[in-house]
């Protein structure tokens, strides 16, 4: 079957795409229908199942181009892969938008990652831009991978041991993954504006590839003080001792100032 002369593989793939995540967020609504899952926890599994699939897509097209030797950053205009998951990327944030929008789920540091993920991609597809880092992107979805089971938990009072351990190991791999992972495939993303032809080229790779990893740092604290209280405790309890100590050793130097002046 031969396509339309004017009417490209991207063009298909929107609503191929569209069509897919309707299907997929319906299908999770029904299925949580029967077990009493609340909105939240539907959108959480949902997630789970596209950023499995664009983290696939992205490895998958990593292997390709270092089998082929190709780098990381730079352009595949060629690559029918990227394209895919440059659509792919928009027409989740679009639809993961409206869904949060609709429900009330509405997370500050989310509609920031949304938001600024969805201007650098609208950029791309305007500009007509293919960049090899689209894959490392893809692969920085790993972390969401677990999201759904972590939403299928108790509340943390409500949870058993058993749970808890399995609240505890999708934590640490979410913050494994945010540590040691996602910041070497950021990278890509700032790379990539060497190859950048004008200002703006360049804006479209360095704000994303600065913004989101510093929401990266932001939700590892978040996960790590979470995991390991203790540490954070201690850490502050000595923060604050050493502060009352030098307060406590300049007022003793103005008392003393003031005594020799009288």
């Amino acid at each position: 079957m031969m396509l339309p002369a004017d009417m490209d593989v991207g063009t298909i793939m929107l609503p191929c795409f569209l069509a897919w995540l309707g299907l997929s967020f319906s299908t999770c609504y029904k299925v949580g229908k029967g077990f009493d899952w609340t909105t939240t926890q539907v959108l959480q599994v949902h997630r789970s199942l596209q950023c499995g699939l664009l983290a696939g897509m992205g490895l998958f097209a990593m292997g390709i181009m270092t089998g082929q030797d190709q780098p990381l950053h730079g352009q595949c205009t060629d690559s029918v892969y990227i394209m895919g998951i440059i659509r792919f990327f928009f027409c989740y944030f679009c639809t993961d938008l409206v869904i949060m929008l609709y429900i009330g789920h509405l997370r500050t540091d989310l509609l920031l990652h949304h938001g600024v993920a969805l201007t650098g991609i609208i950029s791309l597809i305007a500009s007509n831009l293919f960049p090899c880092a689209s894959a490392p992107v893809a692969a920085t979805e790993l972390i969401s991978v677990f999201s759904g089971i972590e939403a299928m938990l108790p509340k943390p009072k409500d949870r058993t041991p058993g749970e808890n351990h399995i609240h505890h190991i999708a934590r640490l791999y979410r913050l494994a993954v945010l540590v040691i992972l996602r910041p070497f495939l950021w990278q890509h993303v700032r790379l990539s504006s060497e190859f950048a032809t004008s200002p703006l080229q360049a804006a479209t790779y360095l704000i994303p590839g600065t913004i989101l990893p510093l929401l990266d740092v932001m939700w590892s604290y978040k996960i790590a003080k979470g995991l390991f209280p203790g540490i954070f405790s201690w850490f502050g309890k000595a923060v604050n001792s050493k502060e009352s100590k030098g307060h406590a050793s300049v007022s003793k130097m103005g008392t003393k100032g003031a005594n020799k002046q009288a």
